[in-house]
C-alpha cells in the first residue's frame, strides 16, 4: 500500500499542476498585434535655381621658349674676352657684349684693302686725265669725236679703274664687318641657358659658344578635347586674345597670367585633340619666374551656360535624375540631363520637372528612396 502511494501522489500533483497551468493560460487575454513605427529618414538638402554658369576648362602644357638661339662665331679666331654676364642663368640685354675674338688678322686685312683702295683711286684719277686728253687730241686732229673708238678715248680703262675702286670698297666693308663680328653680342633680351666659350678657345663658324633663351615671351601649347574646345572661344585672327591662369605643381600658391593668342591649324587625327597657344610675357620677371620647361596647369574661361543648375555630383543619380522635396516634405523624382562636370559639381538642365524651381534637392540620396516617401531635413 505504501509503495502504491509513492507513485500515485506525485502523479496526482503533476496532473493538478498541468490542469492549473492550462486554466491560467486559457484565462490570459489575447495579445493585440502592433504595427512597427514608421521611420522617416533625415536628409541633407540645398536650394537650387536656374542660373548662368561658366566653369573654367582645365588643361595643361609645358612652357617653351619663344626664341632660343645658339650663338655661333661668324669668323675664326682665338677668344680673348668673355663677359662676366655670359654665365648660365644670367640675364643679358639686347646688344650686350658676350665675348670677343682676336681682331689682329682682320685689322691687317682692313689696312691692306685700304692701301689698295688708295692705289685704285690714284689710278682712276690718272685714267680720268688720260681720257680727257685723248678726247682733246682727237678733236684737235679735226675729226668728229663720235668717230673715235671707245678704246682710243680710254673708256674701258676708265671703267676698269672704277670697278677696281668698287671692289676695294667692298673688300674694306667685308674686313670691317669681320672686325665687328669679332664681338659677339646678344641679339635680344635673354637668359643664358648654356655656355662653352672660354678665354683661349679657338672659335669657328661651326662651333656654338652658348645658347640664349628669350625673356620677352614664352609659349605654352595646350591640348583640348573636342568637348573642351566646344566650351571656349578658340582664338583666331579676328578675335582679341583673352586671359588664362597658369599654376605649377613645382611652385604651389603661385599664379601667372597668359594670353590665349592662336589655334594650331592642325587637329591630331588619332584623338581629335585641338591645340591652342598661350603666350606669357616676361616669364623670368616678377616675384616668381616661370622657367622654360616648367609643367603648368591652365585654367581657361569658358562660354556661359544659360538656365543651368549647379548641383553636387552625388545628388545626380545614375546621370539621369535627382530627388527633390516638395512642400509636404515628400520625395519627388526630377529628370535631369548632365551638361558637364567641374570640381565635384555637375551642371544640369531639368527635363520636364514636376516642381517649379527653385528646388529643394537632396545632396546625398539613399538607394531606398521612393516617390512620395516622407522625409525630414537635418535643418528641422
Amino acid at each position: 500500500m505504501k509503495l502504491a502511494l509513492k507513485f500515485i501522489i506525485p502523479l496526482v500533483v503533476l496532473v493538478a499542476a498541468f490542469g492549473l497551468a492550462k486554466k491560467m493560460i486559457a484565462s490570459k487575454p489575447p495579445l493585440e498585434s502592433q504595427k512597427p513605427p514608421t521611420v522617416i529618414p533625415t536628409v541633407s538638402t540645398l536650394t537650387i535655381d536656374y542660373d548662368t554658369h561658366s566653369p573654367p576648362v582645365h588643361s595643361f602644357g609645358t612652357v617653351k621658349s619663344y626664341f632660343e638661339t645658339a650663338i655661333t662665331a661668324q669668323v675664326n679666331g682665338n677668344i680673348t674676352f668673355v663677359a662676366d654676364t655670359f654665365r648660365v642663368g644670367r640675364k643679358v640685354r639686347k646688344g650686350d657684349t658676350l665675348a670677343r675674338i682676336d681682331t689682329t688678322d682682320y685689322q691687317a686685312i682692313l689696312a691692306r684693302e685700304s692701301a689698295v683702295l688708295s692705289t685704285n683711286k690714284r689710278t682712276l684719277e690718272e685714267e680720268t686725265i688720260r681720257s680727257k686728253q685723248a678726247e682733246e687730241d682727237w678733236k684737235a686732229s679735226g675729226r668728229q669725236l663720235s668717230s673715235a673708238s671707245a678704246f682710243v678715248l680710254r673708256k674701258p680703262q676708265l671703267a676698269a679703274a672704277l670697278a677696281s675702286i668698287a671692289s676695294s670698297e667692298a673688300a674694306i666693308n667685308k674686313a670691317q664687318a669681320d672686325i665687328d663680328r669679332c664681338t659677339l653680342k646678344a641679339p635680344f633680351d635673354a637668359v643664358i641657358s648654356a655656355r662653352s666659350a672660354s678665354i683661349g678657345n679657338f672659335a669657328t663658324p661651326q662651333t656654338d659658344v652658348g645658347t640664349l633663351v628669350a625673356t620677352e615671351m614664352a609659349e605654352i601649347k595646350i591640348p583640348l578635347t573636342p568637348e573642351q574646345a566646344a566650351r571656349i572661344e578658340l582664338p583666331n585672327q579676328s578675335t582679341a586674345p583673352h586671359s588664362i591662369t597658369l599654376t605649377s605643381p613645382t611652385k604651389p600658391g603661385s599664379t601667372w597670367t597668359a594670353l590665349l593668342t592662336r589655334t594650331v591649324p592642325v587637329i591630331d587625327p588619332t584623338n581629335q585633340v585641338v591645340f591652342v597657344i598661350a603666350e606669357i610675357a616676361h616669364p623670368y620677371d616678377g616675384k616668381e619666374s616661370l622657367p622654360i620647361g616648367t609643367f603648368v596647369n591652365a585654367s581657361i574661361p569658358s562660354k556661359e551656360i544659360p538656365k543651368a543648375m549647379e548641383i553636387p555630383e552625388l545628388a545626380l543619380v545614375n546621370d539621369a535624375y535627382l530627388w527633390a522635396v516638395d512642400s509636404e516634405m515628400k520625395l519627388v523624382k526630377i529628370n535631369a540631363k548632365r551638361l558637364l562636370s567641374h570640381n565635384g559639381m555637375a551642371y544640369v538642365k531639368l527635363v520636364e520637372p514636376a516642381l517649379t524651381p527653385p528646388l529643394t534637392i537632396i545632396s546625398r540620396p539613399l538607394t531606398n528612396f521612393r516617390t512620395g516617401m516622407s522625409v525630414k531635413t537635418d535643418k528641422q
